[in-house]
């Protein structure tokens, strides 16, 4: 054997290996990444939630699951409902809702052995309920009620754990053979005895492999989608199939491509090479009839099954011919384009190149690399190999919030936000009840939760356990030892006596001068949250309850999905972190907390405030009044979030007209700034009385540094 004559057969197989390598890259890299990935699988899920007939049959899918062993009335409202689901489906919050629950199964099915697999539309119910409140708040009641909608209910039984065994063997050889793949070129490149043919033949099996991804792609779509029944079931599987896999098409037309380039570039600047000789040889053969009759034999069938697919499958046929050439054209297209930069010289007049024969050699080679390298990094850096979930704009209303942490960020916030007019209210101090606050804006909450006694026509009677409970109370509440007396002669006098039904009320200091179930304004935050799943909201309970007692309130609410129970100290979360995590809801307790990971003291170490006593509007709006203002009160320095405490308390009627002149621009403003110089912390949490009167909102956005969104 000739030295040397084992390396064309050694190179050409490494060429061969690395092809194959290269196609088993990017078939089980795509799976990788879109079918294997929790996130990315369901955000391609709720990708395809943009096509109508989607929606459609999600719609109808839902509304089965909202009226299912219903009573007649929802029966009779069937087409109502359907028309109020369809008309929330695509939106963020529905989206929100959706990809939650595809995640969950997917994580289900994938990353633990399951016997079965519910994907569940965790308050949908809701969702619905909020669309039809106007029009039909009976039914919007009722749907509520039937929060969570089962949409597919499905046995998996052993194969559960066998997916998820493929998922880690998928994982783990998509890593290694998208290592393996350039080591096998690398090695093929340094084995070739002629080395400028092996980069023409490595271009060629890239263009090649990109081929076939791009005709299985057309074969497998028109073979799983001719099996579904129904032309409206059809268009959804297309409409699944394309969120899914559509990238992975445009991804083998891109290797393609960077292929034909490849090959291009060899054959033209290299050494001339014919595409034409091997496929006219190709033809020849399949024209001509060879001698053998077993070859002939194979030829027939290769021929008769060749019709049968252009006579069953004329568009896919057509599609693969495309394919192929779409990428011959692109391949001498780029030869002829090259040859006019630089002709190579041919053997027999071969000569030294000139330096500046060179030079434009290597730049003109550079440029290729450079397009080369670069197709695929923007494919993936512009997200089309990442389907991105549906945005709302930003977080609170606002982009550039996302990517400020929570401890960054100032919250709108409301003081005894619970104290509104509402029916069995004597006074207020806020100008909506909680579901119109959040809906204007407010995303703070100061709250009081006291036990109480229903005892009948809206009155409630507030439970005290003992005298030392009640001082504590009403020395918290700033409460004169003469209003107490007043209030208990007061109480007794109006009939606030006799057996009554114990329950938490949100209410101020005295259930008898006000009154909401806890219960009541709970589900006024569930549904704000269900409905906007892009906004963090902060809650502050004044607690006169047992931790326990309000973590059920809160979990009896559908709450706990939302709690937030990551660090409050050190570095906290963005808000854009909060979000995609689903953790939106931040809950502290002023004097016990626990529970539940995610019920925090306030005053241990995560907030500290500002006094909030103030009996005239003057010691908010005078300047040299204003650094009293801010001094410490509860908390520790070193707590990450401050609260300023921004109203006059004129109890036990509180005044609009006071709100109106402490929260004007201005004032509002200087103070928030004076607090934030010299607690050296951003006011995370700026709470007043009356949030209507002024411009609180529009001080909360000059704070944050955005415009007015809301």
């Amino acid at each position: 054997m000739r030295s040397g004559s084992w390396r064309s057969p050694v190179a050409t197989t490494l060429v061969v290996l690395a092809c194959i390598s290269l196609l088993g890259a990017v078939v089980l890299g795509y799976a990788r990444h879109a079918v294997f990935n929790s996130s990315q699988f369901a955000d391609r899920a709720t990708a395809a939630l943009r096509d109508d007939t989607v929606r459609t049959r999600l719609a109808e899918s839902v509304t089965d699951g909202l009226v299912l062993r219903a009573d007649a009335d929802l029966i009779a409202a069937r087409p109502l409902i359907e028309s109020a689901v369809g008309g929330v489906i695509g939106s963020h919050a529905f989206t929100s809702l959706f990809r939650k629950g595809v995640k969950d199964v997917h994580r289900a099915v994938f990353n633990r052995d399951s016997n079965t697999v519910t994907l569940t539309l965790a308050d949908i119910g809701t969702l619905a309920g909020a669309a039809l409140e106007k029009l039909r708040p009976g039914i919007a009641a009722k749907l509520e009620k039937r929060a969570n909608v089962p949409v597919v209910h499905q046995r998996v039984a052993a194969a559960a754990a066998d997916l998820a065994r493929a998922a880690r063997d998928v994982r783990a050889l998509a890593i290694v053979l998208g290592i393996l793949t350039p080591l096998l070129a690398i090695a093929a490149f340094f084995a070739a005895p002629d080395r400028r043919v092996t980069i023409f033949r490595l271009g060629v099996g890239a263009a090649i492999v990109g081929v076939l991804v791009v005709v299985a792609y057309a074969v497998a779509r028109t073979i799983v989608v001719a099996r579904v029944d129904g032309s409206e079931n059809r268009d959804v599987a297309n409409a699944v199939w394309r969120a899914f896999l559509g990238d992975l098409r445009t991804l083998g037309w891109i290797v393609a491509g960077c292929g034909a380039i490849v090959a291009a570039t060899a054959a033209s600047v290299i050494r001339p090479v014919s595409v034409e000789r091997p496929v006219a040889r190709a033809w020849r053969i399949a024209t001509t009839e060879p001698e053998d009759r077993r070859l002939r034999a194979l030829r027939g069938l290769i021929l008769v099954a060749a019709g049968l697919v252009l006579v069953l499958e004329p568009s896919t046929t057509l599609q693969v011919l495309a394919v192929t050439a779409g990428v011959y054209l692109l391949f001498e297209g780029i030869q002829a384009l090259l040859r006019l930069v630089y002709q190579p010289q041919h053997h027999e007049v071969r000569r030294a190149p000139t330096r500046r024969m060179q030079v434009r050699r290597f730049a003109l080679l550079g440029a290729v690399a450079l397009v080369v390298a670069g197709l695929p990094t923007v494919f993936v850096a512009s997200g089309s190999a990442t389907e991105k979930t549906p945005s709302a704009g930003g977080c609170n209303g606002h982009a550039s919030l996302c990517d400020k942490r929570l401890d960054q960020v100032t919250f709108p916030a409301t003081h005894n936000a619970m104290s509104v007019p509402l029916p069995g209210w004597f006074s207020s101090e806020q100008d909506r009840p909680i579901g119109g606050q959040l809906a204007d804006g407010v995303r703070g909450l100061l709250v009081d939760t006291h036990y109480g006694d229903a005892l009948g026509r809206g009155r409630v009677r507030t439970f005290f356990g003992n005298i030392a409970d009640l001082k504590r109370k009403l020395g918290v509440d700033g409460v004169s030892p003469s209003a107490v007396d007043a209030a208990m002669r007061l109480r007794e006098r109006l009939g606030f006596k006799g057996r009554g039904k114990r329950g938490m009320y949100l209410c101020h200091t005295f259930c008898e001068l006000g009154a909401t179930p806890l219960a009541d304004g709970l589900g006024d935050v569930h549904q704000f949250l269900v409905t906007h799943p892009f906004d963090v909201v902060v809650i502050v309970n004044q607690d006169y309850v047992t931790p326990a007692d309000f973590v059920k309130a809160v979990t009896d609410a559908g709450l706990a999905q939302y709690a937030y129970s990551g660090p409050l100290t050190g570095k906290l979360p963005t808000l854009g972190e909060m979000v995609r995590s689903g953790k939106r809801l931040v809950l502290l307790a002023e004097n016990d907390a626990g529970a539940a990971p995610w019920y925090r003291l306030a005053y241990s170490d995560a907030l500290q405030d500002t006094p909030y006593t103030f009996k005239r509007a003057s010691l908010l709006t005078q300047r040299s009044d204003l650094p009293a203002s801010c001094r410490d009160l509860r908390g520790p320095s070193s707590a990450p979030l401050l609260l300023v405490n921004h109203w006059v308390s004129t109890d036990p009627l509180p005044r609009p007209s006071d709100a109106r002149k402490v929260n004007a621009y201005a004032p509002l403003l200087a103070r928030a700034r004076e607090c934030e110089q010299l607690r050296h912390r951003t006011v995370n949490l700026l709470a007043v009385n009356f949030y209507r009167e002024g411009d609180l909102f529009r001080v909360v956005d000059t704070l944050n540094g955005v415009s007015g969104g809301r």
